[in-house]
């Protein structure tokens, strides 16, 4: 038996084509199933825990997807394999299982303003929370809409005063632009920001970008598909860890998984103990 978990806000509501076409494809070969909307689950610990252990669960959605998932299912243990089927916007954290093929992922925790956010690929406070809050206010959402995003947002944001803590060594950046704490390489539906993040290395990446003109920013940025941005070292600072502080001296917007939070200056974020072993369909 196979449970098929789909969330119909999916890529601007796209994504019930693909599932259609997944529940088409159990129906003709005759193969036990049932369909879900996440929506529609009151509580997805309680639905899980009485899942028995030898069902498939099949989860289709990006990145939002996974992110809602995690966090709902943080009280117990996920001991069997999800299968993801991608229909999301950007699906960055199944590019990385698909390079990576990794045993098992860490689930990491995002503190901001005194709440706390779990997730499984990427967060970070400054210009890539902006872009990531514009992408998700664009009524229609594609690596295109990213990257137009992006342009904007690195030619109107202003710079601000960075203290960030790593794993007990304090650093100061005078004008930081981004801080980003990851575990998986890829952000903005392929952008390899953190290329050497591991998803199942008990370790962080973190990376920071910091005091740069508009116009050497920019042809920085342009690298980033390639993931050779690293190279940059007078402009971009990478390190790994276990536990990240930050504060920057004026009002931004954290982000974790694409999911953003306004009216934030400091973000905590640390590795848990959670694994969890997601898989490509």
């Amino acid at each position: 038996m196979t449970i098929i978990l789909y969330n119909p806000l999916s890529k601007n509501r796209k994504s019930k084509r693909a599932t259609k076409k997944l529940v088409d494809y159990y129906k003709k070969h005759k193969l036990p199933f049932r369909v879900k909307s996440l929506l529609k689950i009151q509580d997805l610990e309680d639905y899980l825990t009485n899942t028995p252990p030898d069902i498939k669960i099949i989860l289709l959605g990006g990145d939002g997807t996974i992110n809602t998932f995690i966090n709902n299912s943080m009280k117990i243990p996920l001991t069997y394999r999800i299968a993801i089927k991608p229909t999301g916007s950007g699906n960055d954290f199944l590019r990385s299982i698909k390079k990576q093929r990794p045993t098992h992922q860490y689930v990491m925790k995002l503190t901001h303003n005194n709440n706390i956010r779990y997730f499984i690929n990427g967060s970070g406070m400054g210009i890539d929370g902006v872009i990531a809050h514009r992408v998700n206010q664009s009524r229609r959402k594609s690596r295109l809409n990213y990257f137009a995003n992006t342009v904007k947002s690195l030619l109107t944001y202003k710079p601000t005063f960075l203290e960030a803590t790593i794993d007990n060594a304090s650093y100061r950046f005078k004008k930081a632009y981004l801080i980003n704490v990851n575990n998986g390489a890829y952000v903005g539906g392929g952008m390899k920001l953190t290329p050497k993040a591991k998803l199942e290395e008990n370790k962080l990446d973190v990376l920071i970008v910091h005091n740069i003109n508009k116009l050497m920013l920019v042809l920085i940025f342009a690298s980033v598909y390639l993931g050779i941005h690293t190279w940059f070292k007078r402009y971009v600072f990478t390190a790994k860890a276990t536990h990240v502080q930050a504060t920057m001296h004026s009002s931004q917007t954290a982000q974790c998984d694409g999911e953003t939070f306004e009216g934030t200056q400091e973000i905590d974020v640390s590795l848990t103990d959670k694994k969890i072993t997601f898989t490509d369909y």
